[in-house]
């Protein structure tokens, strides 16, 4: 068994906002099943990180940052993100036969205000994990 280098409460209190996260994830995408959030967060995030560096992302690019799936449900993902009004394409200035994918100003927000969100929650909860662990339920404020 590995070390603690944390208490159980301290350990509780990461959980707590892990979990946190990944409800926040589930309510900015309206609690719709089909956006779960291992499936479509490394989509998202990277799609808009690829943006925000002037470099937007290719289709095969965003195929393969998604962790799990065949390349039919990876594309099958991306169809639905670009029907809901998530993600955009584009044909690449320099190369016409290159897809590019864009994020829209509806997902921009919507994960801007997630990953604003969730960073508040966890500078309070590594604060936290600085001050005497007595009480845990101090730490089970969901995210507001």
């Amino acid at each position: 068994m590995e070390t603690m280098e944390f208490s159980p409460t301290e350990l509780m209190r990461w959980a707590n906002f892990l979990e946190g996260y990944a409800h926040d994830w589930d309510s900015t995408f309206e609690h719709r099943p089909s956006y779960y959030t291992q499936e479509f967060w490394y989509l998202f995030v990277s799609c808009l990180s690829h943006s925000w560096r002037g470099s937007p992302m290719t289709m095969n690019e965003a195929c393969n940052c998604m962790k799990l799936g065949s390349q039919r449900t990876r594309e099958e993902r991306i169809k639905k993100a670009v029907i809901d009004g998530y993600l955009q394409k584009s044909k690449h200035s320099h190369d016409g036969r290159e897809i590019l994918l864009l994020p829209t100003d509806k997902l921009q927000t919507l994960v801007v205000g997630h990953l604003q969100r969730t960073l508040k929650h966890a500078l309070h909860t590594l604060e936290s994990l600085e001050q005497p662990a007595h009480d845990l339920t101090r730490s089970l404020t969901p995210i507001s």
